[in-house]
């Protein structure tokens, strides 16, 4: 159980880490900088607070659901980023 609950947490993560990365992309293309800044880690917070609240933690505990899927969620989002600036500006 544990280990299905970290799949669904790291997977979770890497689709939100691309929607981040579109969003971010758009906010850029529209002059809004600073907020495509913030909005990767307004992604990542809610989907740790999905997970609070689904009572999810308390079985992979809340260092691990911290953690977990976060190098995957920066790359996703930063190739995902530079992928939609480049095909928007190009």
């Amino acid at each position: 159980m544990k280990e299905n609950q970290l799949n669904k947490l790291y997977w979770v993560r890497v689709i939100l880490g691309g929607a981040a990365g579109v969003v971010s992309a758009l906010l850029y293309i529209h002059g809004m900088g600073d907020l495509a800044l913030v909005s990767p880690i307004v992604f990542y917070l809610a989907s740790l607070a999905v997970y609070a609240f689904k009572n999810s933690v308390e079985l992979i505990g809340k260092r691990k659901a911290g953690y977990h899927g976060l190098g995957s969620y920066i790359i996703t989002w930063l190739v995902i980023y530079m992928l939609a600036v480049t095909l928007i500006l190009a």
